[in-house]
């Protein structure tokens, strides 16, 4: 492979690379996401705490469960967004 054959290689892949604009659209996106997972993991929590105040066990398991899945989806986003801004 030639030099230029090299060149126009890396400014096909270099092209091929999403843009800083893009990059930051999906971030605002991700970050809406985290903010909409954690409305839902605080009413999770306010029905947990109104169960628990009922004495209701099975509703606070259930919104605990719910809470917890709610939490690891948060992370699993935040993994995306922190893996993004660290690079390879």
């Amino acid at each position: 492979m030639s030099e230029h054959a090299g060149s126009a290689a890396i400014e096909r892949f270099l092209a091929s690379m999403p843009s800083d604009a893009a990059e930051a659209a999906v971030d605002g996106l991700r970050l809406d996401e985290i903010a909409r997972l954690a409305g839902l993991a605080a009413s999770y929590w306010h029905s947990v705490a109104f169960a628990a105040a009922r004495g209701d066990a099975m509703t606070v398991a259930v919104h605990c469960r719910q809470a917890a899945s709610v939490t690891r989806a948060v992370f699993a986003v935040l993994k995306a967004l922190e893996a993004r801004e660290i690079g390879p």
